[in-house]
């Protein structure tokens, strides 16, 4: 089993240092993401696993960066100087997840009190 480490997207920065995307001086995340198409993923295809990232949609919402190769829920990758460890799992909180009614599909704030009409208040 693998070790599991969340970090904070500054701490990530720091420590594993992406570097700019060579291809596109205009990509997100200040010019350090790649994209899944194209020029852009066969550039990163190419580099050693350990120094890849995927950034994506978390299941339950939310967007991470996680260390390694990923396909499902992706939006693009990024590649580091610095490996991720052997046997090692790093998940990169980048947004909060929207927690969501199942009834109603309100966007729920943690802060505030949900709607007292919607039919699963009293489920």
């Amino acid at each position: 089993m693998n070790n599991f480490i969340e970090l904070d997207y500054d701490e990530w920065v720091a420590t594993y240092k992406p570097i700019p995307n060579n291809i596109d001086k205009n990509a997100s995340f200040d010019g350090m993401m790649f994209e899944t198409y194209g020029d852009e993923v066969a550039f990163v295809k190419k580099t050693d696993p350990n120094h890849i990232w995927m950034y994506g949609d978390g299941d339950d919402g939310g967007s991470f960066i996680w260390s390694g190769w990923g396909f499902v829920n992706r939006l693009g990758y990024f590649i580091t100087e610095v490996p991720c460890p052997p046997d090692t799992d790093i998940q990169v909180m980048v947004g909060e997840p929207d927690l969501t009614c199942d009834f109603c599909g309100d966007i729920l704030d943690e802060e505030l009190p949900h709607d007292p009409l919607c039919e699963g208040i009293n489920q």
